[in-house]
C-alpha cells in the first residue's frame, strides 16, 4: 500500500509546478502585466504584496487562466510563512474550493481553451496537496487522480501547450526512479515512467513554457544538485535564477549550493551570508524552515575548510532543528554528519547517521553514498 499511495502522491508534491514567472512574449489575456507583477512578487517571497496584486488582478480581469491559481498559491505561502504548515491548508483547502468553482464555470464557457483545463486539473492536484498534510488518504487517492488525469488529457490533446510538460515531466522522472511496482502502477495509468523523458519533458517546458519556464528550470536544479549530480550544469541556471530574483531565499539557497559542490567555497560563503540576512528577515515560521538548513551549508563550508568540530557542531544542530516537510535537507544532514564523524574516529556513531539517512529511502544521491559509507569508513574529498 505505501508503494501505491507514493504513485499516487507524486503528481500532487508537484502540482504547485504550474507556477508562473516573467512572460515569454504576448498574451492573448487581459491584464497579464499586472498578473505578471503579482507573480513576480510570488517568486521573489513578497508574499504579502503579491496577495494583494493578484487579489485585485481577480477582480479585474476573472477569465485570466493563471490568475485565480497563483493567488491561492501565495495566499497558502503567505499563510504558511507568518502560521506554519498545519494553519496554512485551512487557508488553502478554503481558497480551493473557491477557485475550483471558477475554473469548472471557465471551462464550460471556453471549452476550447486547454488553459483553463489544465488550472483546473492543477487545482485538484493542490486538494490532493492538502489531503496530504492532513494525512486524509481517501482525499489523497480522489483529487490525486483526478488533477493527474485532467493534465495527462491536456498534454495528449494539447501537444502544443508546453506548459503541461513541466508536470508531465516531473511525473515520469520521479516515478521512473521509483520501485518497480510503482512504475507498474503508473505504467496502468498512462505514464511514461522514464526519467530520461521526465528531464526532456522538463526541459521542454523550461525552454519553450509560456508560464512555467521558471519553475521548470527550479526544478531542474533540484535534480541536477540532489538527485542526478549535475554540479557544472546547475550553476548556470542558478545564478540566472537568484539574479531575477535577488530577495528569493530559495534562489539563493540553490545558487549557494551550486557553489558549494563546484568546489568555489570563497564564493559560497560570500553568497551564504546574504542567504543568512535574507532567512533572518523572514517571518518566524518561515525563519525557523531555513535556518537550521542554512547551518548544514555552513557545517559543509567548515567541513571542506578543515575544521571537523565546528563542522560537527553546525550540523548538530541542523538536525536537531529541522523544520521543513521535505526531507531531502535532513537526509544530507545526516551523510554529512557521518562523514565527520568517520574523520574524528567516531565509527559507531557515523554509522549510526547513515542508517538514519537511509532510512529517508528519499532516492537523493545521499542514500547512494550513505549505503557505501555504511560499509566502509569515508576517509575524504578523494577517496
Amino acid at each position: 500500500m505505501r508503494y501505491y499511495f507514493t504513485c499516487v502522491s507524486v503528481f500532487l508534491l508537484f502540482s504547485q509546478s504550474l507556477l508562473i514567472a516573467q512572460q515569454k512574449g504576448e498574451s492573448k489575456y487581459r491584464g497579464n502585466e499586472i498578473v505578471w507583477e503579482g507573480i513576480n512578487a510570488l517568486y521573489n517571497e513578497e508574499h504579502t504584496r503579491s496577495v494583494e496584486i493578484l487579489s485585485k488582478a481577480r477582480e479585474d480581469f476573472p477569465e485570466h487562466p493563471v490568475v485565480h491559481f497563483v493567488w491561492a498559491v501565495s495566499d497558502w505561502l503567505r499563510s504558511q510563512a507568518y502560521e506554519g504548515a498545519e494553519a496554512s491548508y485551512v487557508i488553502l483547502e478554503n481558497d480551493l474550493d473557491e477557485i475550483s468553482k471558477v475554473y469548472e464555470n471557465l471551462v464550460k464557457k471556453y471549452p476550447e481553451d486547454p488553459n483553463y483545463k489544465l488550472y483546473l486539473a492543477s487545482t485538484f492536484g493542490m486538494k490532493a496537496r492538502v489531503s496530504l498534510g492532513k494525512k486524509e488518504w481517501l482525499g489523497v487517492l480522489y483529487d490525486g487522480f483526478k488533477g493527474y488525469r485532467g493534465v495527462l488529457t491536456v498534454h495528449r490533446d494539447y501537444p502544443d501547450l508546453k506548459d503541461a510538460y513541466l508536470p508531465m515531466g516531473v511525473l515520469n522522472f520521479y516515478v521512473g526512479n521509483s520501485f518497480a511496482i510503482v512504475k507498474f502502477f503508473a505504467g496502468l495509468l498512462g505514464m511514461d515512467a522514464d526519467r530520461d523523458i521526465g528531464i526532456s519533458q522538463i526541459k521542454e517546458a523550461a525552454v519553450h513554457g509560456e508560464y512555467s519556464w521558471v519553475e521548470a528550470y527550479g526544478i531542474l536544479a533540484w535534480i541536477y544538485l540532489w538527485m542526478t549530480r549535475e554540479f557544472e550544469s546547475v550553476l548556470p541556471i542558478t545564478d540566472s535564477l537568484r539574479t531575477i530574483y535577488p530577495n528569493s531565499v530559495y534562489f539563493q539557497y540553490l545558487y549557494t549550493e551550486s557553489l558549494i559542490l563546484t568546489g568555489r567555497t570563497k564564493e559560497a560563503e560570500k553568497n551564504l551570508e546574504l542567504v543568512y540576512f535574507l532567512a533572518e528577515s523572514r517571518p518566524p515560521a518561515s525563519r525557523k524552515g531555513w535556518i537550521p538548513t542554512l547551518k548544514y551549508q555552513s557545517a559543509y563550508l567548515k567541513l571542506l575548510d578543515g575544521d571537523f568540530k565546528t563542522a560537527l557542531v553546525l550540523v548538530t544542530k541542523s538536525i536537531e532543528e529541522f523544520n521543513t516537510e521535505l526531507d531531502t535537507p535532513l537526509g544530507f544532514g545526516y551523510l554529512l554528519r557521518g562523514k565527520i564523524n568517520d574523520l574524528l574516529g567516531n565509527r559507531e556513531e557515523a554509522v549510526s547517521d547513515y542508517r538514519s539517512a537511509l532510512k529517508l529511502n528519499n532516492y537523493t544521491w545521499a542514500m547512494d553514498e550513505a549505503k557505501i559509507y555504511v560499509k566502509k569508513p569515508y576517509q575524504g574529498t578523494d577517496d
